[in-house]
């Protein structure tokens, strides 16, 4: 006898066979439906170009069954991750096939703002009515008046009518099916494949073990039975009145197909003219316009630095997070070297203690947060207060000498002092304190060099700002270099 092999065994990985679905359960066909398309195209269409997003859930399970490039992220972040797998690599088709719990309950947010944006997507969402993978809990699709194990004696909150709220959102594309109509999935799924812009099919899916056998319908057979009798199939129907209610049928159908420009195209069409580019990706094989500004500059190759971590502390309207980005920026942008930036604020936002921190380093860096730093720079008493902990023996401190008071210090912490906001008022505004720590670090230290802060200076500043902040910048630079030769104490 020859071996068995599954139909699909071109696209599905057999060695993961069976399958973990429960006994009627309509996710397995609906994976089958979409390899089933992908095999008749394969021609058309690069494969290899093909990656599928799950998260979590038993529709998240999706993405590891496909042989195909597959990502299984967090719960209620599968869109944001394929997201940014787009911006990344523009070349892919991106595909999402998740659950109705991770896509629009937990991950409601990323869902309707990816569709606002009309990002390049095509998004499966299995829709079961309860998150069937953690004991069939109520979610943000159940019915009213059904059952679920958190809600025991009837849903009584209105569910999430999707395709309205996906064409409200704006995406170019929005069906919904049941598992019960494979033909229509395919045929929908094929429809997209090539199309640009957000694009949405739901799919009703059998779920008999969990919520099936709490509505009398406890089995797959009962399931789709149910699905092909209360099923009302139209041409352009309308999204209002697609709410699903259990006493009345279940529309079905195309609810929008439009050719809006998608996410990219749009983008293109906004910026190229501005930046003077075609290509927007992020996986280095564009040429942006900093490329150029860094070749005119003429910076020698970055020497080899190991990795230094900078934290910087202060107040909410310091400008706290604009200098770090500014670090960041010569770093990577002008000087070629890896760096990470981030930014926190307290619960108070401006007033309120925040921080921002730069990772900088010639190999690839690992992790982008910063648990001891190698430098700080504090600009205000509140953010020494809160961020002193982290200060260990043998690291570089700045501080606003005029602001900031420091005690109770490690052994060896090399503390250099500027008056930053007093010299930022004779420059003509204290707004600019942040530009001249930044001058006064970049002449203490080796981090950037001269022309590569300087030119992510002027990026980074409102237009028509920049000879005044890189006044403040000389001013603290100035100031710094009295310090390096032992002028200033």
């Amino acid at each position: 006898m020859g071996s068995k092999r599954h139909p699909m065994g071109e696209l599905i990985r057999e060695d993961r066979m069976p399958h973990i679905f429960c006994s009627g359960c309509g996710i397995g066909a609906t994976i089958s439906n979409i390899a089933e398309a992908l095999t008749e195209i394969k021609k058309e269409i690069d494969l290899d170009k093909v990656a599928v997003v799950s998260g979590i859930g038993c529709s998240g399970r999706a993405a590891g069954y496909f042989k195909l490039d597959g990502f299984h992220t967090t719960h209620g972040r599968p869109i944001a991750f394929a997201t940014g797998l787009k911006l990344g690599n523009p070349d892919l088709k991106v595909i999402v096939f998740s659950g109705d719990g991770d896509l629009s309950t937990i991950g409601g947010n990323h869902l309707i703002h990816a569709a606002r944006r009309n990002m390049d997507l095509t998004v499966i969402c299995i829709n079961n009515f309860n998150y069937g993978m953690t004991g069939g809990q109520m979610g943000g699709t159940t019915p009213t008046r059904t059952w679920t194990t958190t809600s025991v004696y009837g849903n009584y909150e209105t569910p999430f009518n999707l395709p309205l709220l996906l064409y409200a959102c704006g995406a170019n594309y929005v069906a919904r099916w049941t598992s019960a109509h494979a033909h229509y999935i395919k045929k929908s799924f094929l429809e997209v494949l090539n199309k640009e812009g957000f694009c949405f099919i739901e799919v009703i899916s059998a779920c008999p073990i969990n919520w099936g056998r709490r509505n009398k319908l406890r089995t797959g057979k009962d399931m789709v039975k149910f699905f092909l009798e209360h099923t009302v199939i139209q041409e352009n129907p309308d999204p209002k009145d697609a709410l699903i209610q259990m006493d009345s049928p279940i529309l079905c159908g195309v609810f929008v197909n439009q050719d809006k420009p998608g996410y990219l195209r749009a983008m293109k069409e906004v910026l190229s003219p501005k930046l003077g580019i075609e290509e927007f990706r992020g996986d280095g094989k564009a040429k942006l316009p900093e490329t150029e500004a860094r070749a005119e500059l003429k910076i020698p190759k970055p020497k080899q630095i190991e990795e230094v971590k900078i934290k910087m502390g202060g107040i909410g309207g310091q400008g706290i997070a604009l200098l770090g980005l500014i670090m960041g920026r010569a770093a990577s942008i002008f000087d070629g070297n890896e760096a990470v930036y981030t930014q926190e604020y307290g619960a108070e936002a401006r007033g309120g203690a925040s921080a921002s921190s730069v990772i900088i380093s010639s190999e690839k860096i690992d992790f982008p947060y910063i648990k001891s730093p190698d430098v700080m720079v504090i600009m205000a008493q509140g953010a020494f207060r809160k961020y002193r902990k982290e200060i260990r023996s043998g690291s570089t401190l700045f501080i606003d000498k005029d602001l900031v008071r420091p005690y109770d210090l490690p052994e060896g912490v090399n503390i250099y002092a500027v008056p930053a906001t007093r010299i930022a008022e004779e420059v003509g505004r204290k707004l600019v304190a942040n530009i001249v720590m930044l001058g006064f670090i970049s002449a203490l230290t080796d981090l950037f060099s001269l022309k590569a802060v300087q030119s992510a200076l002027k990026m980074s500043v409102p237009k028509g700002t920049e000879e005044f902040n890189l006044k403040a910048f000389n001013a603290g630079y100035e100031y710094g270099q009295k310090v390096k030769r032992g002028e200033i104490a």
